[in-house]
Formats: C-alpha cells, structure tokens, sequence
C-alpha cells in the first residue's frame, strides 16, 4: 500500500512566508485554500487506509478545483476584487476576463498546457461522482481468461485492487504537488523576509476540554 500523502509541512510553509499584516485578504484566501485541500488529504488517506475504491476518488476531483481556485487568481489582474469576491462566497465561473468566463472547463483546459494530464484527471474524477455506468463496471466483475477483472480508473483494466489503489494515489500525490507550486507562485507578491514554518491544525473541542490536532 503507497504511503498517505502528507503536505501539511510544505503548505505551513507558503503560510509562513506570507505577510499577514500587509496583505490579509490574500492570506486568507491561502488559508482557506489550504485547509480545505489538508481535510481532502485526510479523508482520502483514510479512505486509502479502508481500501475503498470509489470515494477516494471524489477527494482527487475536489483537490484539482483547489489548483482551479488559484489558477483563476492567478489569471485575473485585480487579485484585491478576486479575493473579495471568492470569500463573499461567490461562484468564480462568474468571473470573466473579457468575453471568457472562468469555467472550470476552461480553467482546466488553460491549466493542462502547463501540467499535462490535469484535465483528465477531473474529467475522470467527475464520473464517479453519481451512480452511472462507470460506477457499476468498477464494482461487477467480469470472468476474462479464467480471471476476475474490473475496469476501473480511467477505464483501465484491473486484476489487482492494489494496482488500481496505487494509480489513483499517484494521481492525488501529483495534484497536491501541483497545487503546491500554483500556491508559490500566487503569494510571490506577499512574500516577507522573515518567514517562520507554521503549523497546520484544528481545534477539537469535546465536553471537557479543548484540543489542537495537526495535520499531516
């Protein structure tokens, strides 16, 4: 089984090199990108863990709209009227530059010229999300040469859970990789001198007492 995928350390970085003071509005947009992209990790780990097949694949289509949340930033020129918007809660793909509205479409397309194979990992990403066909053929087997076999991610054959398990963990291993870098190049402008390493963690309040989990 592949290893769980650990970022937190890398993300406290980003955070930790960002001026807070100067420049809120952008941190709190990476905070939040952040947070959401370390609970995806989480549950896909232990997902991962369970060995299911199906619902760890959703956390891999929520990660790449995290690269698609920063990509559009990283697009648009205003980033002050960007950041507003994104955390009054507004659906980006009503955004626009010019006549081209910030699809996910779009942006997935724009994006997979820089990291090929990023649109087809959303596109397979979305199949699964409802019950259809795809759903069904990965959880029928089929008798093929004596042999029981699945047709599973991204419409490869499957004899072995733990081969189609280790192709979806190198896809998620790489969206977060991508998404890593799209955060770098986004908070170049926020940068300060002295950056500190932060740590990442949740408040986990139970009836009496009150505790800080980190992420991994």
């Amino acid at each position: 089984m592949s290893r769980q995928i650990k970022f937190a350390k890398r993300y406290g970085k980003i955070l930790g090199s960002m001026d807070i003071d100067k420049n809120y509005p952008a941190f709190h947009f990476v905070y939040v990108v952040i947070i959401f992209a370390l609970e995806n990790n989480t549950a896909f780990n232990l997902l991962l863990k369970d060995r299911n097949k199906m619902a760890i694949i959703h956390f891999i289509r929520m990660q790449v709209e995290c690269c698609l949340d920063v990509y559009a930033c990283l697009l648009l020129r205003d980033k002050d009227r960007f950041f507003k918007y994104f955390l009054d809660g507004k659906p980006i793909n009503k955004l626009s530059i010019g006549k081209q509205y910030l699809t996910a479409g779009y942006l997935c397309a724009e994006l997979d010229k820089r990291y090929t194979g990023i649109a087809e990992i959303y596109k397979e990403g979305c199949k699964w999300v409802h019950p259809n066909k795809v759903v069904f053929r990965s959880s029928a087997p089929e008798l093929k040469r004596n042999n029981l076999y699945f047709i599973g991610y991204k419409n490869k054959i499957y004899c072995e859970d733990n081969k189609r398990l280790n192709d979806v963990y190198k896809d998620m291993l790489l969206i977060n990789q991508i998404l890593y870098e799209l955060l770098q190049e986004l908070i170049l402008p926020y940068r300060k001198s002295d950056a500190v390493q932060v740590i990442i963690g949740q408040f986990i309040k139970s009836k009496r007492r009150v505790r800080f989990k980190k992420y991994e």
